[in-house]
């Protein structure tokens, strides 16, 4: 298990494509979290809607909210970007060809996968890091521009935070590895996987969310309960609140049905690579 594991990671940590796509997650949280606020803060409209001001704007950019900043990311753009990195973990294995070379050595097939599910695992706590550090790097460049004081957040706070989004991008990297080892490719799985991300859980719930059965339906799906579980730790501004709505159910429900699609992820990928041939 431990060769097993090193090998993972020494191919993850040596693949650019992993890399890349830790790239692509930090620019948009630079882009989309703090760049197109700090537009609407440089552009100064007159209007911004439902009482709020300027300034709620530019407080929410600051240190104490950078942890709500960063979570805010993790259903919208953190998701789909580790499904994709689940899906080249285990499809490109299938277009090289390697899988096969790799289980007629000495570690057996769930051994192979725990490895692949760590390392991934690993990767995926490595742009943890890297998205709260460019949110506090974003705040205190903000900060500075504006000469505010630096306020930190509890720790206990930032502590939550990272096993949060840990916890939400893990489940959609597990999605993105059952669904490679399902269609034993990687462009059908990461299509399959967009296309539920996209279509389902923000399309179709946002079209008949307002009907009490949707809801009902909507709370045991992965994404509103990510989304709750963001919600939970408040949110940065008054803009924000006053635009979200109501989490659909609490932060330890929102836990607990996370939790357990990562474990049935985890088994249904562990299921098709036991019994199936590998081709």
């Amino acid at each position: 298990m431990i060769h097993a594991l090193s090998a993972e990671w020494l191919k993850l940590r040596k693949r650019p494509a992993v890399w890349v796509l830790g790239g692509i997650l930090l620019g948009l949280v630079v882009l989309l979290t703090y760049g197109a606020l700090f537009l609407v803060l440089l552009s100064r409209p007159r209007n911004l809607g439902r009482g709020v001001t300027l300034q709620d704007l530019q407080q929410s950019l600051y240190t104490a909210h950078f942890v709500r900043q960063a979570l805010s990311g993790a259903s919208g753009f953190g998701g789909p970007i580790a499904l994709i990195l689940g899906v080249l973990v285990v499809g490109s294995e299938y277009t090289w060809s390697t899988l096969k070379t790799a289980l007629t050595q000495w570690p057996s097939r769930l051994a192979v996968y725990a490895a692949k599910l760590v390392a991934t695992a690993g990767v995926l706590a490595v742009f943890t890091v890297g998205v709260f550090a460019t949110a506090l790097a974003c705040s205190l460049v903000i900060g500075a521009y504006y000469g505010a004081p630096v306020s930190w957040p509890a720790w206990g706070d930032v502590a939550k935070g990272l096993l949060a989004y840990w916890l939400v991008i893990c489940v959609w990297g597990a999605l993105g590895v059952a669904l490679a080892l399902l269609f034993r490719q990687s462009a059908l799985a990461i299509g399959v996987g967009l296309v539920y991300s996209i279509a389902v859980e923000t399309i179709v719930f946002g079209i008949v969310g307002r009907f009490d059965w949707a809801r009902g339906v909507e709370r045991f799906f992965p994404g509103a309960n990510a989304t709750a579980l963001v919600q939970a730790f408040g949110s940065a501004s008054r803009a924000a609140a006053n635009a979200a709505s109501t989490p659909l159910v609490g932060a330890s429900q929102a836990i607990a049905v996370l939790a357990a699609y990562l474990a049935l992820f985890v088994l249904v990928g562990a299921a098709l690579l036991r019994q199936r041939d590998v081709l």
